[in-house]
This record gives structure tokens, sequence and C-alpha cells, in this order.
């Protein structure tokens, strides 16, 4: 190979190194102020809310992306409010739906209807939901009180392709993830494909 190749193949790879690196960090370290000032409304009242006006003092705050329609959604609300008894004192769990296919009454139904223990909040212009990079109902990102990611993914591996489950989870993503964090241990698995419904563009 001539040295100019071998140049232009050296600078090729250190770009896309960067590049790739470039997105994995805005993957992972996020912004307070943005994500505190999406206007969302809340399910319950059907006015608009920001995270403000529920965000807490636990240690990590929860994302979980939800569709009220997503029969995988409707199958893990009860894995979501067992965790989220389990770890409420340590971790707020928000769930947000994104777009504006859902009205508050029909996402207050589906709060309802499987006791969905945390509180739902409507994203109607996707910002925090793009923002936060989700693509996948239910999907979870879990965010230290720095913003910085701690876990994004699945929940567990119940799920092994659409239409295909396990009898019983034996990997439980998220909650050894909120774990191991709070245990100040290694997160041993940080991302874990989400499988589910993707959100879409309405």
């Amino acid at each position: 190979m001539r040295p100019v190749k071998i140049y232009i193949f050296l600078f090729l790879c250190i770009f896309f190194s960067k590049a790739q690196f470039a997105q994995q960090l805005n993957d992972s370290v996020f912004q307070y102020s943005t994500i505190m000032s999406v206007k969302l409304v809340d399910a319950v009242t059907n006015k608009n809310s920001t995270l403000k006006n529920i965000a807490g003092v636990q240690p990590l705050l929860l994302f979980v992306f939800l569709s009220p329609e997503c029969p995988l959604c409707k199958n893990y609300s009860a894995v979501l409010n067992e965790l989220q008894h389990q770890y409420g004192e340590m971790v707020q769990f928000v769930g947000i739906i994104p777009g504006k296919t859902y009205s508050a009454a029909t996402v207050n139904a589906f709060a309802r209807k499987y006791k969905i223990a945390f509180p739902l909040l409507i994203d109607p212009a996707k910002k925090l939901t793009g923002y936060l990079h989700g693509t996948i109902t239910p999907e979870v990102i879990l965010l230290n009180n720095q913003y910085g990611l701690v876990y994004k993914g699945a929940i567990d591996n119940r799920v092994t392709q659409l239409g295909a489950q396990r009898w019983k989870a034996t990997e439980n993503y998220l909650s050894d993830a909120v774990s191991q964090y709070l245990q100040h241990l290694v997160v041993t698995a940080k991302r874990v494909k989400a499988i589910g419904c993707l959100i879409n563009d309405f």
C-alpha cells in the first residue's frame, strides 16, 4: 500500500473511531436542564408538566417508555410495579408515553387497568424520547443523579424475540443494574437490546 493511501486509511480509522466515541458519549451523559425543561403532559390531570414537578431526591432516575396498546407493555406492568415497590425509595420511576397517538384519558385508563404505580407522562413532541434515544416500548433508561447512563434496554430476558418468550426470565437486567449500582458495584450489563414495539412517528 502506498504511503498516501496508508495515511488516508489511518485518517479514516481515526475519524470514524472519534465519531463512534462521540455518539457513545452522547448516549451516556445527559443534561439536567434539557431533561427538566421538556414540556410533557400529565396523564392524570391532562395538563402541561415537566419532570421538575415530580423529580425526587432518589439516587437513580428511571425512564420507562410505554405504549398503552403494546402487549409487552401490558405484560411487563406487573414486573415494573414490583420493581417500583422494591426500589421506590431509591429510584424515581417515570413512565413516558411517546407521541400524540394516545390521549391523557387513554393513558390514564391504561394506568388504572394495569395498576401502574408510578407517574405516566405523555411526550407529545417526542423531544425527551429523542434526547434519551428511546426507540422501543417497553424500554428502560436508568440514570444516576449526575444524569449519566447506568443502564439502557430490556427489563429482563423473558422475551427472546417478538412473539416468543421464556416461561420465566433468567436474567433480570434492570433489577441487577439497580442493585449493583446501589451497592457501588460494577454494572455488569450496561446495555441490552430491548425487544418490543417500535416507537412510531405519531
